[in-house]
């Protein structure tokens, strides 16, 4: 009787050390860690469109901006005003209108209006991927004509031999191709920056080249 209850006693300790052995080779451990993603450009990406505002639909824009700021030698302080209106007329086309007022500290004035067609040529693409709305803050091509009138006072000698000063007017017209771009800057700001040769086809009497290579730039306040 002792000898079987030995024998029970020996089976059951021999089972229950090989029953852990068996479990961990039928036991598989899987282990993984996750690398974090770099988020740096996707947040720099959405902070770019939200302050272009690249994922607003916005078919016009009345611009306001100050123009030709700055000091003109002996003529003194200049300083001006610009208004702009444009509008779309599909995805990648749009019109313009605008209107510019200079002035300087003898109280020359300049007056200018302006048209223009402007072509957003990534424009189909970005709003057909997704990465726009249809709206006005891309490159562009413009073709642009612009009339004005300028008024400044001469002076010259007399025939009595005194000084006498007199106002001229002078018409001046200029027609351009310009490669742009405009984005807009929060929810009311733009800047509108362009490049491209000009042409001035009264150039003799304005005592200008015919072709000159012009660059504009503003930044101002739209709605």
């Amino acid at each position: 009787m002792q000898q079987k209850l030995l024998a029970l006693l020996i089976a059951l300790s021999f089972f229950f050390l090989i029953t852990p052995v068996l479990a961990q080779q039928d036991t598989i451990m899987i282990t993984y860690s996750e690398e974090p993603a770099d988020s740096s450009d996707f947040s720099l990406k959405e902070k770019y469109k939200y302050w272009t505002r690249a994922n607003v639909e916005e078919k016009s824009m009345f611009k306001i901006s100050l123009s030709g700021v700055g000091w003109g030698g002996n003529v003194g302080p200049i300083m001006g005003y610009h208004f702009a209106y444009e509008r779309k007329i599909s995805v990648p086309f749009s019109l313009l209108a605008q209107y510019e007022h200079l002035m300087n500290g003898w109280g020359n004035n300049s007056l200018g209006f302006g048209a223009a067609a402007r072509y957003y040529y990534l424009m189909p693409s970005l709003v057909k991927k997704g990465k726009s709305a249809n709206n006005l803050s891309s490159l562009y091509l413009s073709l642009q004509a612009e009339h004005g009138w300028s008024s400044h006072r001469s002076t010259f000698v007399s025939n009595n031999g005194f000084m006498s000063s007199e106002w001229q007017i002078r018409r001046s017209s200029a027609y351009s191709l310009l490669q742009g771009i405009q984005l807009r800057l929060g929810r009311y700001g733009y800047l509108d920056a362009n490049l491209g040769p000009t042409f001035d086809p009264n150039y003799r009497r304005n005592r200008r080249k015919s072709i000159t290579l012009d660059l504009n730039f503003s930044i101002g306040v739209a709605f």
